[in-house]
């Protein structure tokens, strides 16, 4: 009686199996499949272990061609599909570990782009020559934190986008793609508004040794030009995010940009 119990177990943790075997290959996993995997996993080789005895006795009155077969076609596809499971189980823990990284880097950058826009938006509201000079010595140190997260962070984007073209298929985490893109289109304008400031304050560090007749023909020469480049950077993102936003709502962080 309770190997029959323990067979009907065996079978329909088999059916299981094969449907969840062909729900991954047609839709892909993640972690919830994963997890549904190792408890059918669990059950299914908890019961075959108590079943290998008596199905040796009863394969062992198979002819032994019959018995070769059977036993060496069951290794190789339990072999072959558990490698795959595992495989694929190895592709989402890396990206499921990339998500947490990329979460907590954000928490630790958040001061820095918080600090780089106040300061930002102070040197874009100074009134005076000093004012303005000030605020670009504040600003420059504070670009540099600034570029450095921004590029740890594409970096991370980088890797999510490379582990989902690796998953075949990609299943939920393919709808995540598009967003990755945005960010980083959106990180990629960022930099160089970054580095048109750089360019900005190395110019405006001339501004105190030009002559006071010549400074305003320095500015129009010299500062003017990044000034409208930074304008035209920052009006390209919002258009992107603007674009974006109806068709990666699923992305958290878009959304956030976009709001902002």
């Amino acid at each position: 009686m309770k190997t029959k119990l323990l067979f009907i177990v065996w079978v329909l943790a088999s059916v299981a199996s094969i449907g969840l075997i062909f729900y991954v290959i047609t839709h892909g996993s993640d972690a919830d499949t994963n997890n549904l995997t190792g408890v059918i996993g669990a059950v299914w080789g908890g019961t075959a272990a108590f079943l290998i005895g008596p199905a040796w006795k009863a394969m062992k009155q198979w002819p032994a061609p019959r018995r070769r077969f059977v036993l060496s076609g069951v290794t190789v596809f339990v072999a072959v599909i558990g490698f795959w499971f595992w495989s694929r189980v190895q592709q989402t823990t890396r990206l499921q570990a990339l998500f947490e990284q990329a979460r907590e880097f954000e928490k630790t950058a958040a001061p820095k782009k918080q600090r780089f826009m106040q300061l930002l938006s102070e040197k874009q509201n100074a009134k005076t020559l000093p004012e303005y000079l000030q605020r670009c010595t504040e600003l420059e140190p504070a670009i540099g934190d600034y570029e450095d997260a921004e590029h740890q962070l594409d970096n991370l984007l980088g890797q999510m986008q490379q582990e989902i073209g690796e998953l075949k298929p990609p299943g939920s985490y393919g709808t995540l793609l598009p967003g990755l893109a945005v960010l980083r289109a959106v990180i990629a304008k960022d930099m160089a508004a970054a580095e048109a400031q750089k360019k900005e304050i190395k110019f405006a560090k001339q501004l105190p040794e030009t002559p006071e007749a010549q400074r305003a023909q320095f500015y129009t020469t010299n500062i003017q030009p990044l000034v409208e480049q930074e304008s035209n950077i920052a009006q390209k993102e919002v258009a992107i995010l603007k674009d974006a936003k109806s068709r990666v709502s699923r992305c958290p962080r878009v959304r956030m940009k976009v709001q902002e």
